[in-house]
């Protein structure tokens, strides 16, 4: 084919594929501009998940008809002059794409008046083809109307997620951005139901309105200045740690970013107080040179690159060790003592000790024995001459031993349950379980709450920030329970299929599961190899790791052959 210069209509649906990926990132790229706007309250409006509707109010400095006409052009930007500007970049965003993009894929209308200005003026695009520009009466600030998204790429909106998977993703968005802003008002409203409504105030009254008064509560307060650092915020308890990240939320100059090398720092800060594979929760605000940071690194500006790392990394640490020291060093008086009433003790009675219960297996299936040598720990010993198996890479007759690893075999058998929706009966908690989360959380579990309940955990949403366990299924302990829901809440987040997104759910349940199982009886040994030898992958685990191995004779006897 001979080379052709492409359509102005196809570039701009080309720079739309880039910059718009769903109505969260319209949402983004229209909020963020408002906030660069000088804006101190801003409303977002969305019908079916944003689809149908997004607008978007603010009362910032608005623009005149010449800036009105001039933002929607490709690479038109109030926010940089020269390339040199990119090396100390204040505003949320600058690459001056981002309306010109939305227009190009929806039915867009912009609605504006400048501070001062008597009249305000209106323009209206189809599909990237401009209307008239008009003249319009509202005060000052801007609004940006966005209706049938994707309406001219069919093939775009094929691919996206539900309207409420896209409702819970612009709740997220939100939450990160309400938190980056605190002196901002921000208020959703999804089908004319308010879902996030922050009020213009401190950090920590945000905190408290976004993450729920529990994060706030065991927090520890940060405030720190060290190098050109500006460090504040708040970290999560120790014992709050989680088994991933989402419980993160790091904003450098007023930007939400992932950045690992200031994490690594925030890691170091809390030392030995986290377990191993534990990640802390906390909202920090850092504030540096713009010259000590490249925010180009990402497209999106979602990842940041630092120039002075270790001074960085080292305030940070010093920021964290001596928030959490200062949290320990706080002490509660002792309650008063009262002398102790021996009279008032109830008389002693004496029962009959009943002895232990032993679980029950099932006799026909008890009748037919392994050959059992031993028991070491979680790992079953048999005899490999009267084993009928045939174990990948080591084919029978087997002599020596076979040792069976018990952990993995529980793990390959809720797998494989949880993975066919074969739940066990859910028990009713004598006490449900109240589980607090964050807003965004809630409404992403919300939308789940089938799939999680046939991975064992009956629940219900209880209010906007809190979900109550009716019920679970026996292999899950209760202690456990939030952990969990973290896991999941995070294989939610990816972008998987919904064949893929069941397997992660079951190996992650069997994962928690089968960890909470502390020793195993003989009896509990011998019925657990019976029921792994019935499924469908008896010799791996859900890892993929084996469950059985042959330890051959001549192998033994070589462990105990002199060495010169």
């Amino acid at each position: 084919m001979s080379i052709r210069i492409l359509s102005e209509e196809t570039i701009n649906k080309i720079a739309a594929g880039e910059v718009v990926e769903d109505p969260a990132s319209v949402v983004k790229e229209l909020v963020e501009n408002a906030i660069d706007a000088e804006a101190s309250s801003i409303t977002i409006e969305i019908k079916a998940g944003g689809f149908s509707l997004i607008r978007i109010s603010d009362d910032g400095c608005g623009m005149g008809q010449d800036d009105l006409l001039l933002s929607l052009e490709r690479h038109a930007t109030s926010k940089l002059r020269s390339a040199e500007e990119l090396n100390s970049v204040y505003s949320m965003g600058f690459r001056g794409e981002a309306l010109a993009s939305i227009a190009a894929i929806s039915r867009l209308r912009l609605l504006t008046c400048q501070k001062g200005a008597r009249v305000g003026a209106q323009l209206s695009s189809d599909g990237g083809k401009l209307g008239r520009l008009e003249d319009a009466s509202r005060d000052s600030g801007t609004t940006v109307e966005v209706r049938s998204l994707f309406y001219n790429v069919p093939a775009r909106k094929k691919f996206q997620k539900s309207a409420a998977a896209s409702q819970a993703k612009i709740l997220k968005v939100l939450t990160k951005l309400a938190l980056a802003k605190p002196q901002i008002s921000i208020k959703l409203l999804a089908d004319e139901k308010a879902l996030l409504a922050t009020h213009v105030g401190t950090l920590e009254q945000t905190c408290r309105e976004v993450l729920g008064e529990r994060f706030l509560k065991g927090s520890s307060p940060v405030e720190h200045e060290e190098n050109c650092c500006h460090i504040r915020g708040h970290l999560g308890a120790p014992l709050d740690a989680r088994k991933n990240r989402l419980g993160q939320y790091l904003f450098v100059n007023g930007r939400g970013v992932i950045c690992p090398e200031i994490c690594r720092g925030v890691y170091d800060g809390y030392g030995t107080r986290l377990g191993s594979q534990e990640h802390p929760t906390f909202l920090l605000h850092m504030t540096l040179p713009p010259e000590w940071i490249d925010v180009n690194v990402h497209p999106q500006k979602r990842e940041i690159r630092l120039r002075e790392v270790r001074v960085i990394q080292e305030a940070v640490r010093r920021a964290v060790l001596q928030a959490l020291q200062g949290k320990q060093e706080e002490k509660k008086p002792l309650p008063p003592l009262h002398p102790f009433n021996y009279e008032a003790l109830p008389p002693l009675r004496f029962q009959e000790s009943r002895e232990e219960r032993v679980p029950t297996f099932n006799l026909e299936e008890s009748l037919v024995e392994l050959p059992v040598v031993g028991q070491f720990s979680s790992f079953l010993l048999l005899d490999g001459r009267m084993v009928d198996l045939q174990l990948p890479h080591a084919p029978p007759p087997y002599d020596g031993l076979i040792l069976v690893d018990l952990n993995a075999a529980h793990a390959r058998i809720l797998y494989e349950r949880f993975l066919s929706s074969g739940v066990a009966p859910l028990q009713v908690l004598m006490i449900p379980l109240t589980l607090d989360f964050a807003p965004h959380e809630c409404e992403k579990l919300s939308l789940h709450l089938k799939e999680i309940e046939t991975m064992g955990v009956e629940m219900r949403p209880f209010g906007e920030s809190c979900l109550i366990v009716d019920a679970l299924t026996p292999e899950i302990d209760e202690s456990s329970v939030k952990s969990l829901i973290h896991a999941l809440l995070e294989e939610f987040d990816q972008n998987a299929s919904e064949k893929e997104l069941q397997k992660k759910l079951a190996l992650t349940v069997s994962r928690y599961a089968s960890s909470q199982k502390k020793g195993w009886t003989i009896l509990e040994a011998r019925h657990l190899v019976k029921k792994l030898l019935k499924t469908d992958s008896p010799f791996l685990s859900p890892k993929g790791k084996p469950t059985m191995v042959h330890l051959s004779h001549e192998k033994i006897s070589g462990n105990f052959q002199k060495t010169r």
